[in-house]
């Protein structure tokens, strides 16, 4: 036991040692992989169920893989996607902390009702990146069964404002190679999951995300909706 501890502290301290990832990971016994955001002070908002016993849930767009990891130690059987690969969600961290997540490297563009169906499906901070986010809402519905959590950038009025706003960004990132495009209402979005097959959706909340010190500093105002079939 003691020596698969040690195992396990060296893995983070390397991963540390390289700069950690996009999500601050707690891989229990005190061991923490640092990150860009630390979504626990987040988590909270995103109202997902404690209790998700031999329920299917799809993390799409896991990144590092903080929604999965906390989906699967609720009981659900976890698949991961993303565009990268798996370093993305290291292998070797889930086979070495015994993590049972299946990752598979995977466009949001290239989901369909073939891929399986889910009964959660969380898609956090994505839609933001992608030229066509009413097409990634289309493809969510076609694999999912039950709901899905959605969050994204919005517009800094989107508490107080009933209009369905697209405000286009069209910024490069600064600190690496990708695009933030869009910031949508929380109207947007809600009707944006209604013509993509939903047939109900409601905001759950709005929040600021931050990252954390010693990182690039993000300050992005953030709505996130529950969508049910």
């Amino acid at each position: 036991m003691k020596k698969n501890y040690e195992d396990q502290k060296k893995l983070v301290e390397l991963v540390n040692n390289a700069g950690g990832t996009y999500h601050k990971l707690n891989m229990g016994n005190g061991l923490i992989i640092n990150g860009v955001y630390d979504m626990d002070k987040y988590l909270h908002l995103y109202g997902i169920p404690e209790k998700l016993d031999d329920l299917k849930v799809l993390d799409i767009g896991t990144s590092s893989g903080y929604f999965a990891i906390e989906c699967m130690r609720r009981g659900g059987q976890v698949t991961a996607i993303d565009i990268n690969d798996e370093t993305c969600l290291p292998v070797a961290l889930i086979e070495r902390f015994g993590f049972t997540i299946r990752y598979i490297q995977k466009n949001i563009f290239d989901l369909n009702s073939a891929f399986g169906q889910f009964n959660l499906v969380i898609c956090g901070s994505l839609l933001l990146h992608l030229s066509d986010p009413f097409r990634a809402l289309e493809r969510i519905r076609t694999v999912c069964c039950h709901q899905a959590i959605i969050a994204t950038s919005c517009t800094s009025d989107s508490e107080t404002n009933p209009y369905p706003a697209c405000e286009f960004i069209g910024e490069h990132a600064i600190d690496g190679d990708y695009w933030h495009y869009w910031r949508l209402s929380a109207a947007a979005l809600q009707k944006m999951a209604l013509a993509a097959g939903f047939s109900k959706a409601e905001t759950l909340n709005h929040f600021i995300l931050q990252s954390e010190e010693g990182f690039t500093p993000f300050v992005v105002p953030h709505v996130i909706i529950s969508a049910f079939v």
